[in-house]
């Protein structure tokens, strides 16, 4: 698949893995609960193999953030 193509299904799998969280949250009884966990579980594992699918591809890079960039941030956020 293209780099596009996955992007957009990853993103909706994210919105998917939001929906079924409210959903597990929200839930009623026991059965409507287990029905979200469930799908929140499925839908996890579908983002995890998107994620991973991407970065094999090269579509995905991740780079480890320096530690000075961490504490500027949190000197930052501190600061407000």
């Amino acid at each position: 698949m293209d780099k596009y193509t996955l992007e957009n299904i990853l993103t909706l799998t994210k919105s998917l893995v939001m929906l079924y969280v409210n959903g597990t949250v929200e839930s009623s009884n026991k059965t409507t609960r287990k029905f979200m966990e469930t799908g929140l579980e499925e839908s996890l594992k579908l983002q995890d193999m998107i994620y991973n699918a991407m970065v094999e591809d090269g579509f995905y890079t991740v780079s480890n953030v320096k530690e000075t960039e961490i504490d500027k941030l949190y000197k930052k956020l501190s600061e407000c």
